[in-house]
């Protein structure tokens, strides 16, 4: 199979959608038209990208919107970097061999993304995909931390003059200031509106300045843990949630 991409506006984007039948542009995606005081100049808006769209929207593209859609596995990651907190949006769907990214660029208010790129592609090339899509950060050099959230604002009482506790290290850790955030969730089958689901399999990633990213996974509702997150390590986390994904899947509807 070979690649194929196609790049939509968001209104373009979301037309398409609706011929699909479906009101909501999949989580994360999100985008705002621009405002309009009447109503016949959106009606106009609307018909100029319905015309950008239309020599586009063949049977590879509604085959491509279809994966994305009613996928086996999909794959939500939504975060923001830098100072302007410009957001990350990708959401991708697999059916069997073949995954679909839609690739949301950053837009011109934090409510409202931009152009959507769509990416065809073999399913095992997905997950490289997605890392290479995170803004680039040096690998975090604390060394792993184990911890329970009751511990983030827990009291703390010195007792060594240059040798920080348990939890001090980790309140220092996590009171520095962030270059970035952000969560990648992979759920078994698909959802056909934007809200939340409890069935993903997620971890967060977080960027420092001056010193690196950091992957959070959390073991229970207390419980979690910090490590550093080079891209390999994001990609094997990736394809090993992807792995549980397509397992649970498998077993709940034979």
């Amino acid at each position: 199979m070979s690649e194929s991409s196609w790049q939509l506006g968001g209104y373009e984007f979301t037309i398409a959608l609706e011929a699909m039948g479906r009101d909501r542009l999949p989580y994360p995606l999100e985008y705002q038209p621009p405002r309009m005081e009447h109503e016949d100049d959106f009606q106009r808006f609307r018909q100029r990208c319905a015309q950008r769209l239309q020599p586009v929207f063949g049977e590879p593209l509604y085959q491509a919107l279809t994966v994305l859609l009613e996928p086996e596995i999909r794959v939500e990651i939504y975060g923001v970097h830098g100072r302007q907190n410009t957001a990350i949006r990708m959401h991708a769907g697999v059916v069997g061999r073949t995954a679909v990214l839609a690739m949301q660029l950053p837009g011109p208010e934090p409510k409202s993304g931009g152009d959507i790129v769509l990416t065809r592609l073999r399913s095992n090339e997905l997950a490289p995909r997605l890392v290479a899509g995170l803004p680039r950060a040096a690998t975090g050099r604390h060394q792993p931390i184990r911890a329970r959230r009751a511990d983030l604002n827990a009291p703390v009482y010195s007792r060594h003059p240059t040798q920080l506790s348990p939890v001090e290290d980790l309140q220092r850790f996590f009171r520095r200031p962030r270059a970035g955030t952000g969560e990648i969730t992979i759920y078994p089958g698909y959802t056909i509106d934007t809200r939340p689901t409890g069935d993903g399999y997620a971890f967060l990633w977080l960027d420092y300045p001056d010193d690196g990213r950091y992957l959070l996974h959390n073991h229970s509702t207390d419980d979690f843990t910090v490590t550093p997150g080079p891209a390999d390590e994001i990609l094997r986390q990736l394809r090993s949630r992807m792995e549980t994904a397509h397992r649970v899947r498998t077993r709940t509807y034979r």
